[in-house]
């Protein structure tokens, strides 16, 4: 009679342990959608200066005698003086960004992002 009652016990223990529920703590749960951005600018400033002058003088005479004197053409003196700037400044600005999102999710103890270490 008692080795039926020990078995009649640990049946009852047997399906005390099998009724208990079973579950999985799975918190704490977090999600997410990190976003990378890339930000870049560019910009330039360009400054020219020019500058140029030109200086020309030309005499031409007709004697007709011996003596400069007494000429019967007159002389003739051409001169020509040019001067020439330039300046040119230039600007230019450029702008770039780029986004990336990717879905995250992290269930239970685990820090590991969904796509690596990203």
């Amino acid at each position: 009679m008692v080795n039926k009652s020990v078995i009649v016990l640990f049946a009852l223990a047997v399906v005390a342990v099998m009724t208990v529920p079973s579950y999985a703590s799975l918190v704490p749960m977090s999600w997410g959608f990190p976003t990378l951005v890339q930000n870049s600018s560019l910009t330039s400033f360009g400054n020219d200066f020019a500058q140029a002058s030109d200086f020309e003088l030309s005499n031409i005479s007709f004697p007709t005698t011996t003596s400069a004197i007494s000429s019967a053409f007159p002389t003739i003196t051409q001169i020509s003086n040019q001067s020439q700037i330039a300046s040119k400044f230039s600007f230019a600005n450029q702008q770039q960004s780029s986004y990336f999102a990717y879905p995250w999710l992290s269930v239970g103890m685990s820090p590991v992002p969904s796509m690596g270490s990203i």
